[in-house]
């Protein structure tokens, strides 16, 4: 085979692939060339989640005749001169291929008009192929029709998601840069419905309010942080306890995926605790342009910073500030030992050191709990050389357990109305009550899953839940699923669900956020639709059984102790909560010892 130049509409429909993925893909290109044509308002209109119709219209300069045709030419721009722009790009658009590309993959028309008196133009493509160019009396601005995405390439077009799935990304593609320009007016319509509309705002949190006003967003709060050239500021709107976060990052006004700043901003929540699940941040990061490397995607979509610790410190910096100031400041003092000291004002805590609990010398019990159970070849080598110090064999002091009347000890009561207590041969097993039913819930909302009947009652007045159209347009395809959990639903209106009956363990409000936590995810997902299935099965089996689950500071006779922990020992990983958090603690015995210098 020769070397030979390619066909230029093979070139296009190559950078096609490069540049659209789907239809959010097109809404954030068009939309961020009306954005750098100085737009003050940018109207988004979608039919079939942006499959059949992408229509995005704009007040901004607009473009004469030759201007419209040469904005069809791939590489052509007027944001690049010579190469050293590349170093200093401060526009969204530079590159000059998002219109050629999607150009070649639909049936596409450019409307535009630079001076209404001298008039406008009509350029009509198909497949990267001119049909005509026309003459056109219309208002200064720019208006594109993309109609029929992936016409010409049935391998790409099927590969599309529902309609619903793809709708939900256009619509995360507006909000995002309506977050990041409140000073223009955004409007997003599907169907002949409008689903966004985001009216002249005076700041950030005001446009975050407008856009999440329906979703019940009671509070905002504030962050920010600056140092070497950088800054990292935002917004925080807590969520309801659960779910995962979500995160809109801009980088110099730019709506970007970038893993550096996503690793920040979920390790500061994380660290926060449960309390912070579902939350939505808004986070904004100002960089020099020379420090921000836009280039290194064709869809511009990721960046790479010159100093990507600074960065990362910097987020984690400003997000900890706000969740510190909204927690309260908390006393934390580890005490090694109350040993006599010179006076009583001399007294200072000593740091807690670490040691590696015991490995047990009887025979296996009844469950390996991962404490307890080395890796095969792990040995004493390993253990000094992880604590840096040589192993050593203690002796037992005489202190003898109970003989066990639980599958994990014997039972001693309950400890703050939260944690049950047991003792083995080990030491002090604490089991956290919540996680553990959590657990037996789980297990027992998989089997329901799986043909097992679930117990359901009708409601007197159903429970209403507003929703926006993507959600509603995803809950048919989760009926089934949720009428295995004892959970009835059904579409009541264009954006209201009716929810008619719940399993007899599920509370009426902790229903609603089942369902809508449920319906966010099945927009959200992609994939093959086995493996969405599958997910959202682990997923709504997750949420209903924390929901369901017995809470804190909730008494447990002794009866109920026993079977609960009985219910926990038939299920598939009792050490372990659906979401990976830890059932049980153990503290050995030698460790106790060891504490009280007795070793």
């Amino acid at each position: 085979m020769r070397i030979k130049v390619l066909p230029d509409h093979v070139i296009n429909r190559i950078a096609a692939g490069e540049v659209v993925e789907r239809p959010a893909s097109v809404v954030k290109e068009l939309v961020e060339n009306a954005l750098d044509a100085g737009a003050t308002r940018v109207d988004v209109e979608l039919s079939v989640g942006g499959r059949s119709l992408i229509r995005v219209a704009d007040d901004g300069c607009g473009m004469d005749h030759d201007d419209a045709l040469l904005a069809l030419e791939r590489h052509a721009t007027s944001k690049l001169e010579t190469a050293d722009d590349l170093d200093h790009i401060s526009t969204l658009g530079f590159r000059g291929e998002a219109l050629p590309s999607i150009a070649a993959v639909s049936r596409f028309r450019l409307s535009s008009c630079a001076d209404p008196a001298e008039g406008g133009v009509e350029i009509t493509v198909e497949g990267g192929r001119i049909l005509g160019v026309e003459g056109q009396a219309r208002g200064r601005g720019t208006t594109i029709e993309v109609r029929d995405l992936f016409f010409n390439t049935p391998a790409r077009r099927k590969f599309l998601h529902a309609p619903e799935t793809e709708l939900r990304h256009a619509q995360d593609a507006v909000i995002a840069m309506a977050l990041a320009r409140p000073d223009v007016t955004f409007m997003l319509s599907h169907g002949g419905r409008t689903l966004i509309e985001a009216p002249l705002a005076t700041s950030l949190d005001q446009r975050l309010r407008d856009l999440l006003r329906r979703r019940g967003l009671d509070t905002v709060h504030r962050f920010e942080a600056e140092g070497g050239g950088l800054r990292a500021w935002g917004l925080l709107a807590p969520g309801k306890g659960s779910g995962r976060p979500q995160l809109t990052l801009l980088v110099n006004g730019r709506w970007v995926r970038d893993r550096l700043l996503v690793g920040a901003v979920n390790r500061v929540l994380r660290a926060a605790g449960s309390g912070f699940g579902g939350s939505r941040v808004v986070l904004l990061l100002t960089a020099p342009p020379d420090a921000v490397d836009v280039n290194v995607h064709p869809a511009k979509t990721e960046v790479r910073f010159a100093r990507s610790g600074a960065v990362f410190s910097l987020v984690e910096r400003a997000l900890r500030g706000v969740i510190t100031t909204g927690q309260g400041q908390v006393e934390v003092r580890n005490f090694d030992s109350l040993g006599p000291s010179p006076t009583p004002h001399a007294a200072e805590p000593q740091a807690i050191t670490w040691s590696a609990p015991a490995a047990p010398t009887t025979g296996p019990s009844l469950f390996p709990h991962p404490v307890y159970q080395p890796v095969d070849g792990e040995s004493k080598a390993f253990d000094e050389a992880r604590l840096g110090q040589p192993t050593t064999t203690a002796h037992a002091s005489g202190a003898k357990p109970g003989a066990s009347d639980t599958p994990f000890g014997r039972l001693m009561g309950q400890y703050r109305r939260s944690f049950i207590l047991l003792e083995d041969q080990h030491g002090l097993v604490i089991v956290d009550q919540h996680v553990a039913h959590e657990r037996v819930l789980y297990d027992q909302i998989l089997r329901r899953l799986d043909g097992e009947q679930a117990p359901s009652q009708r409601l007197l007045t159903p429970l209403l839940l507003e929703i926006d159209e993507a959600q509603a347009a995803a809950l048919p395809r989760l009926v089934d699923v949720l009428g295995k959990v004892g959970l009835e639903a059904d579409v009541f209106g264009p954006e209201t669900v009716r929810i008619s009956a719940l399993p007899p363990d599920l509370d009426p409000e902790e229903a609603r956020n089942v369902v809508e936590e449920l319906l966010e995810r099945a927009t959200e997902i992609d994939g093959i639709p086995e493996r969405v299935t599958e997910i959202i099965r682990e997923e709504l089996a997750a949420s209903m059984s924390c929901r369901g689950a017995i809470k804190v500071n909730h008494g447990l006779n002794e009866i109920e102790q026993r079977s609960l922990l009985d219910d926990l020992a038939h299920t598939d990983n009792p050490y372990r909560c659906p979401h990976g958090r830890p059932i049980i603690l153990r503290l050995s015995q030698e460790e106790m010892e060891r504490r009280l210098g007795r070793r």
